[in-house]
């Protein structure tokens, strides 16, 4: 069968040469651009993507930034772990550890991440040993597992809540449909992985390059391996939140047009992140492909207005 993939230009023509560091099992695929002599920025990805998707937002900060980006386990040119366990969030956050260890140039960092990125990156936002080590985080269309635990325990309590319960359930379906057997990863094999270009563009009008680092091949085995992300950490999460306060400035970036996640998902972040601000961007849900001219101008705004 050929396989329907996009013809547009190279997603890897953005991409500086991969280097390399280990995190246990895996080895993970680093990017790096700009001074060094500059502030660092780390991105980190969400779910289907690589490191691909930062292209735009990264080529507009590397300008005045030293900028830090890599391939999750599992994803783009990093090695996949062999078994569920290997994508759990204490393992994540070990990742963000060694990159930022063995990469950036300063021994405090920013923190830009998007969509299953931010959600992973709450646990290192959130912890004593990163918390001295951030100076901000900007968190794009993806909340604290715990956090929504506690959302969804709080909306239960009261009659009225319900509907904005239910309205997450059916929105979140993907969550509940990667923990089946077989059928998942069959998807993302036979038809996802195809026709995800397609998909994207009907869905979220987004166009997304079919070419190098996001082509056919790469988008299936991203996708069948990303799921292990959702089958480690999100029940155990929701059933069972932890308390994740931080000190870290937080700037919540909130689509106006996002399918996935309700804006009230975020009404309570006051409690967890005192030092917030939240902006709204009139898009959907992967900002970074379509307004990183947005993204690029929060990000400096936000950035400079702290104190290094």
């Amino acid at each position: 069968m050929l396989e329907q993939c996009s013809e547009g230009g190279n997603n890897n023509a953005s991409l500086p040469e991969p280097q390399y560091c280990s995190s246990g099992e895996v080895d993970l695929a680093v990017y790096c651009q700009g001074d060094p002599q500059n502030p660092n920025i780390v991105l980190v990805h969400g779910y289907p993507d690589n490191s691909s998707v930062w292209n735009a937002l990264a080529a507009l900060l590397a300008t005045q930034f030293y900028v830090i980006r890599y391939d999750v386990r599992g994803a783009g040119l990093s090695s996949t772990p062999k078994e569920r366990d290997g994508y759990l969030l204490e393992k994540l956050e070990g990742d963000l550890d060694a990159v930022t260890t063995t990469f950036c140039s300063r021994a405090k960092f920013h923190l830009i991440a998007h969509d299953w990125g931010s959600v992973q990156s709450w646990e290192s936002v959130s912890s004593t040993q990163f918390q001295t080590r951030i100076l901000s985080y900007t968190s794009i269309s993806g909340p604290c597992l715990d956090h929504v635990g506690h959302w969804f325990r709080s909306r239960n309590s009261k009659l009225s809540g319900i509907p904005a319960v239910l309205n997450q359930l059916l929105r979140s379906w993907y969550i509940w449909f990667f923990h089946l057997p077989l059928l998942p990863a069959l998807l993302w094999r036979y038809l996802l992985g195809r026709q995800w270009a397609r998909i994207i563009k009907f869905v979220e009008g987004v166009a997304v390059d079919g070419g190098g680092n996001a082509d056919c091949h790469q988008r299936r085995r991203d996708g069948v391996n990303g799921m292990g992300l959702y089958k480690a950490n999100c029940l155990p999460r929701f059933y069972r939140p932890r308390q994740r306060d931080t000190n870290v400035p937080v700037q919540l970036i909130i689509p106006s047009r996002d399918h996935f996640l309700s804006p009230d998902l975020y009404r309570d972040i006051a409690k967890w992140a005192p030092n917030n601000r939240i902006c709204h961007i009139n898009g959907g849900h992967w900002l970074p492909l379509t307004h990183p001219d947005e993204l690029a101008e929060l990000v400096r705004g936000f950035v400079n207005g702290l104190s290094d």
